[in-house]
Parts: structure tokens; C-alpha cells; sequence
């Protein structure tokens, strides 16, 4: 089987294309640019790159043409660009349907499918643009009439706690410091790239086990004192979460989606359970389990 992913060189798309590669599968790995030390290691896993920009309907269809299933995922929008998840998203699919991909699993986010019955969604508390970017990104592919098509809803990945996304989300940590205003007592839905990977394989080895479901993934549940006493552990470095406020966090540089991401924590969180990823047949990945192989990468 031969397929091509999106933002291949991501956490989720680098994690598929290693475990396809290595079930014998063939990846096409759909690139931004070829010399990236991402695309180099994807090269040398043997993966074929191509570059296919979202914006380029004729390289995506080339990049699509003779494979068999495809794995989307798009960047989230950004407050500048706030319809780039939808256009990207309607450009993936239509090249893929003109194509004739006929398997397709496409990465979503956990509570995509119910954002109207999140606590305070009509206060637009929430970053309502993200939410319904990340629903008109799922009902494109739906619409779009593949043979085969599975919806995956990943909670917060694990791999945010190392570089390079620790370096904005928790740029502490190096310090010894997980400084957050998520509660102490919230337990983060947590999500290993491996396990999203495992189940999106599942999904394009076995489409019609899969076809026509929406699958919440999660892999383990801590709160942030129970992480940072993991991390604590693994890596022989003291590390201890701190609860600050908001307003502490503006001021250290922290993000305004990623802060208000926090407060959404604390008053709705993620629905996605290990159970439901136990159910479809993949053993989900403990914290603890993810760290320890992880234990050189925290302090980077």
C-alpha cells in the first residue's frame, strides 16, 4: 500500500510515516521544503518526498496520483489567516477525490464533533474560530465522497512537553518549571504522536473496520503536578507545575490562544478516553511510559 501524508514532518505525520515504513507500506511524504532536517529524516527512512504546497492544486493532485490512501492533518488556523485550515482542508480533499485516493483518515481534535454543547460556547469565551475551522475541515472530507473515511480526534499530545513545541507552550520547563493557569487538580487528556499514528495505520490497512467512524484519542490522564513529577523522575532534574495567572503568563510571552487553550482546560477539557482507543484495537501509551523514552529530551 502506498501513501501520502500531509505535514509529513509534524509529530503525527513523521510518527505515521516511521510505522507504515515499517509494516512494509510504501509513504509519500507530502513536504514544504525538501532540505529541512524533517523531510532529510524522512528521506532517509525512505520515504518519497513531494512537494506539494496547499495552495498548489496541481502539485497536490501530482502528489496524490497512484497512492492509496492519504493521512490529512492541517496547521490550525492562525488569528491572521483565519480561513487557512478551511481552504487547505477543501483543497486536500477535492485533489485527492480527482486523484482517486480511495482511503483517507484525516487528524481532527478532540471535542470537534460537539462544540456546540461545550459550557459557555454561545459567550464566545472560546476561540470559536478554531473549533468550527477544525469541524469545517472534518464535514469537507465527509462531503467529499471517499470510499473509505475515518476521522481521528486526538487530545493534547504528549510530545508538546518536548522541543520543539515546549520551547513557546512551556518555556520553563528548562528551568524546572511547568507555569501554567491550568488547576492543579485538571487532569490534561493526554495523547502519544505513536498511538495516533497506530490507529490511523489501523485505519488505512483496514478501512472497512474503520470507514465512517470518528475515533477520540487518549492515551493517559495526570494533572500538571503529576507530569512534572514524571518528568521530575525520568530525567533526575527537579521539576515542579506552578499555577499563575493569566495575566503572568502575558507577561512572560506566553501566547493568547495557547493561554486561553489553558482556561478552556480547566472549564470543559478534552472528551477523549483511553477506553475508546482500547476499543479499536490499540493498547494506549501510559505518560509515564512516553517519558521515560523521552527522559533526554525535557531539558533540551
Amino acid at each position: 500500500m502506498k501513501v501520502a501524508i500531509t505535514l509529513a514532518g509534524g509529530s503525527q505525520g513523521s510518527a505515521l510515516a516511521r510505522a507504515l515504513i515499517g509494516r512494509g507500506h510504501q509513504v509519500r511524504a507530502l513536504v514544504r521544503n525538501s532540505s529541512s532536517p524533517a523531510a532529510r529524516d524522512l528521506a532517509a527512512c525512505r520515504a518519497d518526498l513531494a512537494l506539494a504546497p496547499f495552495d498548489d492544486a496541481q502539485a497536490l493532485r501530482a502528489a496524490l496520483t497512484n497512492v492509496d490512501g492519504l493521512f490529512s492533518v492541517q496547521m490550525a488556523p492562525a488569528p491572521a489567516a483565519p480561513d487557512s485550515e478551511r481552504s487547505q482542508a477543501r483543497a486536500l480533499a477535492a485533489a485527492a477525490r480527482e486523484a482517486g485516493v480511495s482511503r483517507v483518515v484525516h487528524s481532527s481534535v478532540s471535542h470537534a464533533g460537539s462544540i456546540d454543547q461545550m459550557p459557555e460556547w454561545e459567550t464566545d469565551l472560546w476561540d470559536r474560530n478554531y473549533w468550527t475551522s477544525k469541524r469545517d475541515a472534518e464535514d469537507m472530507f465527509r462531503v467529499a465522497g471517499f470510499e473509505a473515511l475515518t476521522i481521528l480526534r486526538p487530545a493534547f499530545m504528549m510530545e508538546n512537553f518536548i522541543a520543539p513545541k515546549s520551547s513557546w507552550m512551556f518555556p520553563d520547563l528548562p528551568a524546572g518549571e511547568l507555569r501554567t493557569a491550568i488547576d492543579p487538580d485538571v487532569r490534561l487528556v493526554l495523547v502519544a504522536a505513536d498511538d495516533i499514528a497506530a490507529m490511523a495505520a489501523a485505519a488505512l490497512e483496514n478501512p472497512s473496520s474503520f470507514a465512517g467512524k470518528a475515533i477520540e484519542l487518549a492515551g493517559d490522564l495526570k494533572t500538571l503536578p503529576e507530569v512534572a513529577g514524571i518528568i521530575a523522575r525520568v530525567s533526575g532534574r527537579p521539576v515542579r507545575a506552578v499555577a499563575v495567572s493569566p495575566e503572568q503568563l502575558v507577561e512572560r510571552g506566553l501566547s493568547s490562544g495557547w493561554i486561553r487553550t489553558q482556561l478552556w482546560m480547566n472549564r470543559v477539557n478534552y472528551p477523549a478516553r483511553p477506553d475508546e482507543m482500547a476499543l479499536a484495537g490499540i493498547s494506549p501509551t501510559r505518560f509515564a511510559d512516553w517519558a521515560a523514552r523521552h527522559a533526554a529530551d525535557f531539558m533540551a
